[in-house]
């Protein structure tokens, strides 16, 4: 009687363990998501925030007429 009872405690402890385990796993893979889009944001702003400073020293006044004439042709 008593061995069951200690095996169906050891049982339970181990899914329960298992259980837990699973949780922490997915927890920590949408930490994980979470950080890489944070990442991707910032990463997707700093291009864009280098390509403003090469553009505003590359692109003249000239250039940028050319430039702003050429989109409304394309559109």
């Amino acid at each position: 009687m008593l061995r069951k009872i200690v095996e169906e405690a050891k049982e339970q402890a181990s899914h329960e363990a298992a259980r837990i385990a699973a949780q922490a796993k997915a927890d920590v893979e949408q930490e994980v998501n979470r950080a890489r889009e944070v990442l991707r944001e910032q990463v997707a702003s700093l291009a864009v925030k280098g390509a403003e400073s090469i553009l505003r020293k590359e692109v003249d006044a000239s250039k940028h007429a050319d430039l702003l004439s050429a989109l409304k042709q394309e559109l």
